[in-house]
């Protein structure tokens, strides 16, 4: 069960460094409560529903996507889940990617979700939690995201 959050302070106001964080993108027909919950089941973490985006992708790519005035029949709604592990000290971040034809980060257009992890994880570690998540029935892929596409000002601006 995907239990709703308590909201609070979820955008930083300063940007953070590509290398202090990773990142994953997965590929799933999942729909965004269910991912949740299979994650939640799959790496024994208990997300919860947190916030939603709403926005498209801007003209201008140097602002963040959320930022800025959209037409109500243009909004799009990107559902973002956390949750924490206090036993690594981890906060992970779940972002819909994809709402119908929409998408949230046309850099990465190819995945339906993104998972932040506060941590820069070392490459096994990175690698166990992507094999973890390929093992759920449902994803079709599960890969780190280069820094090169890490530095999205709303990747950087959400607190993970």
């Amino acid at each position: 069960m995907v239990k709703k959050g308590k909201k609070g302070s979820f955008l930083k106001t300063f940007t953070e460094d590509v290398s202090t964080f990773s990142l994953l993108g997965i590929r799933s027909t999942e729909s965004d409560t269910r991912m949740a919950w299979l994650l939640n089941r799959a790496l024994g973490l208990d997300f919860v529903h947190y916030l939603d985006l709403y926005g498209r992708e801007p003209d201008n790519a140097s602002q963040p996507t959320i930022f800025g005035e959209v037409k109500p029949e243009e909004r799009r709604q990107f559902a973002v889940f956390r949750a924490a592990d206090s036993a690594l000290h981890r906060l992970y971040i779940l972002i819909t990617n994809r709402q119908s034809s929409e998408v949230l980060l046309k850099k990465l257009a190819q995945v339906d979700y993104l998972l932040k992890i506060s941590d820069a994880l070392q490459d096994d570690e990175l690698a166990a939690l992507g094999a973890a998540i390929r093992s759920i029935p449902g994803v079709q892929m599960c890969f780190a995201v280069g820094n090169e596409l890490k530095s999205d000002p709303l990747l950087l601006t959400l607190e993970a």
